[in-house]
C-alpha cells in the first residue's frame, strides 16, 4: 500500500468542523486521507515537504468540452453566430476521432496542471475522451454530446448509440473514477422525441444528464415560438429533471424556472468566461442561491474561454456577481471554493467522495505555492486562493492518492509527444 506523507502543511480542509489546519502532517494511504494532525507515525513510501504549500481539495470543472482545446485561438473577438458557423463548426467537422482523443488529453493535461482533479466533459465521439481520461488518471463524468432533428430515431441515431455503448462499457470504470452520463445538447438543437428518450434512458441506467440550458435569448425565443414554453419547463415536462441534471449556463431563468430547478434538485453550472466572451449574457446567481439551488463552476470549452484554469473562473464569478447583485458581501471566498469543489462533485453524483480533506475521503488534493509573490502576505488563505492565485501556482495534483502532476512534471502524460501530436493536427487547419 502506497503511503505518502505531506509534512508541515497548511491545509484548507473546507470541512466546516475544522476548516484550516496549520503546520500539520497529512497522510495519504490506499487512495484515501488517512490522517490529518500533528506527528504522523509509521513508515512512508514518500515524504513531501509541504511547508511552502497550501493544500486544499481538488477543483471540479463541472462543464467543459476537452477536445475543443485544439481550437484555442482559432477565432476570437467576433459574433457568436459567426464564430460557430464560419469557424468552429467547420473546424470540428474536419477533426478525426484520433484528433478528439489528442484534444481531450490536452484539455485534461491543462486541467490537471491547473488544479482540477475531476471534470465533466461533453463532446462528440465521447469514447475518445473516455480513453484519454482512463489513461491520465483524472476523475471524469463524460457524456456524448447529442443533437437531433425531426428525423430522430433512437435505433439509428449515432450519438444515442455511442451514448448507450459507452454507458455499458465504461460507467463505473476503475471503481467509479470514470462515470458515464448522457446529454441533451440543448433545446434549440434537439427535439422533444430526443428529450423523452434521454429522460427514460437516464432513469433506466441510473445516470445523470448534462445539458446546455437557457444560454441565449435566441434559445429562449426558439423554444417559446416553436413549443410555447421556456426550455426549463419543456425539459421538465419531458421528464429530464426526474434524473440528476447538471444544467450549464442558465442565464435566462424566470421564477418558475428556478422553482423547478430547486424542486428537482438540479445543479446549475456557471460558466462566466465563455458567456461574457461570446456576449451571451450575465447569469444572475443571487436569486438562485437565495432560492437554494446549488451552483457549480466551470470553464466551458477552451475555444470559447481560452483557458481551462478554474481559478480564473472562481475570481471572475466573484467579481461579476458582486457587481450584478450590488452586494460586495455576496459570495464569500469560502463559498466560492465550495462551489468549485463540493458543488461540482454534487453535480457529478459524487457527493461525499471528496471535496473536503477529512480522514476516509478520497485523496483528491492540490497544493498551491504560497511563496509566490502574489500569495504574500498570507493573511487570508481563502482570500488569496480566490483573488490572487492562478493555476500556474499549482505544484501538486493528486487523484485518489496518485500523484498526477508534481512541480511542472506529469506522471501519466508524455507532454513532448502530446505537443507534437497537437502540432500535426493544427498544421492541417
Amino acid at each position: 500500500m502506497n503511503r505518502i506523507l505531506l509534512k508541515n502543511a497548511l491545509v484548507l480542509t473546507l470541512d466546516p468542523q475544522c476548516p484550516l489546519v496549520r503546520d500539520c502532517d497529512l497522510v495519504i494511504s490506499g487512495g484515501k486521507v488517512e490522517f490529518l494532525g500533528k506527528q504522523a507515525e509509521g513508515r512512508f513510501d514518500r515524504v513531501l515537504d509541504a511547508s511552502h504549500w497550501v493544500v486544499l481539495p481538488g477543483l471540479v470543472n463541472a462543464h467543459t468540452h476537452t477536445p475543443m482545446t485544439l481550437l484555442r485561438g482559432l477565432k476570437d473577438d467576433c459574433d457568436l453566430d459567426v464564430w460557430l458557423r464560419d469557424y468552429i463548426w467547420p473546424a470540428e467537422n474536419a477533426l478525426t476521432r484520433e484528433d478528439y482523443y489528442v484534444g481531450a488529453l490536452l484539455g485534461m493535461a491543462e486541467a490537471i496542471a491547473t488544479g482540477s482533479t475531476s471534470i465533466t466533459d461533453m463532446y462528440r465521439a465521447s469514447g475518445e475522451s473516455i480513453r484519454a481520461a482512463v489513461e491520465c488518471g483524472i476523475k471524469a463524468n463524460i457524456c456524448e454530446s447529442i443533437l437531433a432533428d425531426e428525423s430522430f430515431s433512437p435505433l439509428t441515431h449515432a450519438g444515442v448509440l455511442e451514448s448507450h455503448q459507452t454507458v455499458r462499457d465504461f460507467n463505473g470504470y476503475d471503481d467509479g473514477r470514470i462515470r458515464i452520463d448522457t446529454s441533451v445538447q440543448s433545446c434549440w438543437q434537439t427535439v422533444p422525441a430526443l428529450w423523452e428518450h434521454i429522460a427514460g434512458f437516464a432513469r433506466d441506467e441510473g445516470i445523470g444528464i448534462h445539458v446546455h440550458l437557457a444560454e441565449t435569448t435566441s434559445e429562449i425565443d426558439h423554444c417559446r415560438k416553436t413549443y410555447g414554453d421556456s426550455p426549463v419547463r419543456l425539459l421538465d415536462k419531458a421528464g429530464i429533471f426526474q434524473n440528476r441534471v447538471a444544467a450549464a449556463h442558465c442565464i435566462y431563468l424566470d421564477d418558475e424556472d428556478r422553482q423547478i430547478l430547486k424542486d428537482r434538485k438540479a445543479v446549475i453550472v456557471h460558466d462566466p468566461a465563455s458567456n461574457l466572451k461570446c456576449c451571451c449574457g450575465f447569469a444572475q446567481l443571487k436569486p438562485c442561491v437565495e432560492q437554494g439551488i446549488p451552483i457549480a463552476l466551470a470553464t466551458d470549452g477552451v475555444c470559447s474561454n481560452n483557458t481551462g484554469d478554474l481559478f480564473d473562473t472562481i475570481k471572475l464569478t466573484s467579481l461579476v456577481q458582486k457587481m450584478l447583485s450590488n452586494d460586495p458581501a455576496f459570495l464569500t471566498a469560502n463559498e466560492l471554493l465550495v462551489m468549485a469543489t463540493r458543488n461540482g462533485l454534487l453535480s457529478q453524483g459524487r457527493a461525499g467522495e471528496a471535496g473536503m480533506i477529512r480522514p476516509g475521503m478520497d485523496a483528491d488534493l492540490i497544493a498551491v505555492n504560497i511563496d509566490h509573490p502574489s500569495m504574500q502576505p498570507l493573511i487570508s488563505p481563502e482570500g488569496n486562493l480566490v483573488y490572487s492565485a492562478s493555476g500556474a501556482m499549482v505544484e501538486l495534483t493528486m487523484v485518489r492518492g496518485r500523484i498526477l502532476y508534481y512541480k511542472g512534471e506529469f506522471t501519466t502524460i508524455d507532454m513532448d509527444r502530446l505537443r507534437w501530436q497537437v502540432k500535426q493536427i493544427v498544421d492541417r487547419y
